[in-house]
């Protein structure tokens, strides 16, 4: 399991170095913070067409040396960003970054499923908990290193040498026999049409509920000056992600969203009308836990396909959900342009709101197919 732990923990290392930094580097070249901002969706669209395509290959070549392409791939791009003269090679560097970092993602998932076979969602809540792990990294090494250029620098050469180091030892789970290129129209056909869809929008809805968490709540909190819970909001939000994949192998993914989601609803649209900043807190940590919902996701999707479709179909379930996640900050952003927890709740309500109705659907229209196979 170290060569899916490590890997991924790296991963998030990376991608969330730039948080420590935007400030820094908005000043250095001379731009308007949102400028530096766009870095988010970018990288999000990298991850998208990353994604994707590398995943196409893990169910062609195999998961270890798809995971080791990305791990190069989003190391040295971090590598690179230390060195960009202009705001132009900073986007171009970042979106590799996603590019290689969302692939490596997608591939975990598939390994997961495959090495473990059970209890898959408890120890995929666990992994997608590394975010705020990788995050800490993040925070624990800016402390050391302030200055941006050398921060990527070390983070990017660390994640190239322990990445590479940790993944060679993975055990490779995509046989021989099983590497024949896979069509990919198959995710469309009849038993998987409406999986592909419904997932994808449930996908979609997760991202769009946990990424204004991650980048706009701290901002939020700091504004209602009670930044001394941005810690213990990491932790629930921690625990929440191994809660909810726990409880998705014991009542079920399916129902396990229902909850997480109805939980978001509810949330959201009390933190539309909260103004009290404890009251503020709390509702987020009740995000926090129903976004716990997205730890499981992508090994949902992966179990849904077989083995030689895997890879390619989590990849492309995750690409429109990333397209759209990519743009999250933003959107909640100038939805609560006068109230940042009006901007939060709305873009949750409405998350949830989706993630509920595809599951519901989902419930329906999978039941129907199973009647109908009997």
């Amino acid at each position: 399991m170290i060569g899916i732990l490590i890997p991924f923990t790296l991963s998030a290392y990376v991608v969330f170095s730039i948080s420590m930094v935007l400030t820094q580097i908005s000043n250095y070249f001379d731009v308007p913070l949102y400028i530096i901002s766009l870095t988010f969706p970018i990288d999000f669209i990298g991850g998208a067409i990353g994604g994707f395509i590398l995943g196409r290959y893990a169910d062609k070549i195999g998961r270890k040396k798809i995971t080791i392409l990305s791990i190069i791939i989003f190391s040295l791009s971090l590598i690179f960003s230390s060195f960009t003269s202009s705001i132009a090679e900073l986007f171009i560097s970042w979106f590799f970054v996603g590019f290689g970092v969302n692939a490596e993602n997608g591939v975990a998932y598939s390994l997961i499923v495959e090495t473990l076979g059970s209890y898959t969602g408890s120890f995929g809540g666990l992994v997608q908990g590394l975010y705020y792990v990788g995050f800490g990294l993040d925070v624990v090494t800016y402390s050391f290193v302030k200055y941006w250029r050398l921060l990527f620098l070390i983070i990017g050469t660390a994640s190239l040498v322990f990445g590479i180091m940790s993944s060679i030892i993975i055990i490779e789970t995509l046989k021989i026999y099983q590497r024949k290129p896979s069509n990919i129209s198959r995710i469309f056909e009849s038993k998987y049409r409406y999986k592909t869809i419904l997932l994808s929008l449930i996908v979609m809805g997760a991202f769009l509920l946990s990424v204004p968490l991650l980048s706009i709540a701290p901002t939020l909190i700091e504004k209602i000056n009670m930044t001394s819970n941005i810690g213990l909001l990491s932790i629930i939000g921690f625990f929440s992600y191994w809660l909810a994949g726990f409880l998705s192998d014991k009542v079920g993914r399916v129902k396990t969203t229902l909850i997480f989601s109805a939980l978001g609803l509810i949330s959201g649209l009390l933190l539309i009308l909260a103004k009290n900043p404890y009251f503020i807190i709390i509702l987020l940590a009740l995000l926090y836990i129903s976004s716990g919902l997205f730890s499981y996701d992508g090994i949902w999707v992966s179990e849904n396909y077989p083995i030689d479709l895997r890879a390619t179909a989590s990849n492309f379930v995750f690409m429109f959900g990333r397209f759209i996640g990519g743009f999250a900050p933003e959107i909640t952003s100038v939805v609560g342009m006068l109230n940042l927890s009006f901007g939060i709740g709305i873009v949750s309500f409405f998350a949830s709101v989706l993630i509920l109705t595809a599951s519901i659907i989902f419930i329906l229209v999978d039941k129907k197919s199973s009647i109908n196979n009997t």
